[in-house]
């Protein structure tokens, strides 16, 4: 009897652990089928949150004369309308550049890689809409005491070197409160504004592209080969 038992709480628990696992399978179905890129990319950068520069990401613009022109920027969140942040300074030739670019985000631990295409846009201390106003000083006062103290070199990007005769302030700070100071001109907040995303994930050779339909302000995904 108790054999008997025992052989049917075996059973009982195969059975649990197979409707597990097959319930796990249909939950990866309806994610490979659909699962808009932001919902992914939030998953993916919650896996690697541990891993130093996991928010280092390439952006590429095209110079005047057509030229392509990648750089490595730090992804800096999201803006409440969805549009990815990143800052540079007003003096880098990026500024100058296209409009329209190509971001690259590269996932190691889950061997994930994120082509983002859309539109730049910079706001500075000239910014007349007072929400992108709010997110550029929310920016500014959210840097490192180093990162703030970059924007207040004299000498501007790609010139020739010259040691600055002027050491910035300490942290971007006031020397006698410590409070933040305001953003200088030169700093820039760049709002990506996402229009396609090709999504490809190498461990099981899974590829989507997602669009956004300008008309409706909708996302299609269509599942394509890798």
């Amino acid at each position: 009897a108790k054999r008997m038992r025992a052989t049917a709480a075996t059973l009982i628990l195969v059975r649990q652990l197979s409707s597990r696992r097959s319930s796990k399978r249909v939950a990866t179905m309806l994610d490979v089928r659909t699962t808009i890129w932001r919902d992914r990319i939030a998953s993916s950068i919650a896996r690697s949150r541990k891993i130093q520069g996991n928010n280092y990401v390439q952006l590429a613009t095209c110079d005047k004369d057509g030229a392509p022109r990648v750089r490595t920027v730090v992804f800096r969140g999201f803006s409440p309308d969805g549009s990815m942040k990143i800052i540079t300074d007003a003096r880098s030739a990026k500024v100058s550049q296209s409009a329209d670019c190509e971001l690259c985000w590269w996932f190691a631990t889950s061997k994930e890689q994120y082509r983002i295409a859309g539109s730049l846009s910079y706001v500075g201390a000239d910014e007349f809409d007072s929400d992108r106003k709010k997110l550029r000083k929310e920016m500014w006062n959210n840097l490192s005491d180093r990162a703030r103290e970059q924007f207040y070199w004299a000498n501007p990007p790609l010139s020739p070197f010259a040691p600055e005769v002027d050491p910035p302030p300490a942290g971007g700070r006031d020397a006698a409160t410590g409070a933040i100071l305001e953003p200088p001109d030169i700093f820039l907040l760049i709002l990506l504004e996402p229009t396609s995303c090709d999504y490809l994930r190498l461990t099981d050779n899974f590829r989507q592209v997602d669009k956004l339909l300008s008309a409706s302000g909708e996302w299609t995904s269509t599942r394509v080969n890798p």
